[in-house]
């Protein structure tokens, strides 16, 4: 019975954690519900977008690496605007 439990929580820990496709006027669009607490190491991460205007709440989308998970980041968050400059001077 608590292995059980124990799957569901963590479960509930990784969905809650990952962005969720929402469909606003027909396009699919990522939303973040909830962020990333700990910094995620730069070296971990391939890329970074800002999600959509039309989400309840504003978030950035850090792709990693490994298995091209995407992971939600507070974009208010100092590490996050760091993310953000990096990954920006890249692209330019």
């Amino acid at each position: 019975m608590k292995v059980p439990a124990a799957a569901l929580v963590a479960l509930l820990l990784v969905a809650t954690c990952s962005p969720s496709q929402a469909h606003l006027d027909g396009v699919p669009t990522t939303c973040c519900f909830s962020y990333q607490q700990r910094p995620v190491p730069r070296s971990l991460i391939t890329s970074v977008y800002v999600t959509s205007s039309s989400c309840a709440q504003p978030g950035v989308i850090l792709v990693t690496k490994k298995k091209k998970k995407e992971l939600c980041a507070d974009p208010q968050a100092p590490w996050v605007q760091a993310h953000l400059k990096h990954f920006q001077t890249l692209q330019n």
